[in-house]
């Protein structure tokens, strides 16, 4: 969806987002603000996949805050409480 129209947000979660191809360049991505979760050893999302949207979105101009876990493609709870603190940021 923020590939299409980022316009409809400001801020952005993706937990274990897993984008398989090289979305086009898209500078109208340069207003977000986005938190990327993962684990390093995600089965369904490799980290060097994750590492690669992550550039990609800065490459945009989108500022991204990346967390990490040592696990795989479960969720944590330091993950919940990443994603609690990035939303009440500027609430």
């Amino acid at each position: 969806m923020i590939f299409e129209a980022p316009d409809l947000f400001d801020r952005v979660v993706l937990m274990h987002p897993l984008i398989p191809w090289s979305p086009e360049p898209n500078p109208s991505l340069g207003s977000l603000d986005v938190l990327v979760t993962a684990g390093r050893r995600d089965p369904i999302c490799p980290l060097p996949l994750t590492e690669a949207l992550v550039r990609y979105l800065e490459d945009q101009g989108a500022q991204v805050d990346l967390q990490l876990h040592d696990g795989g493609h479960e969720v944590q709870r330091p993950e919940l409480a990443a994603i609690e603190t990035f939303l009440n940021r500027r609430a």
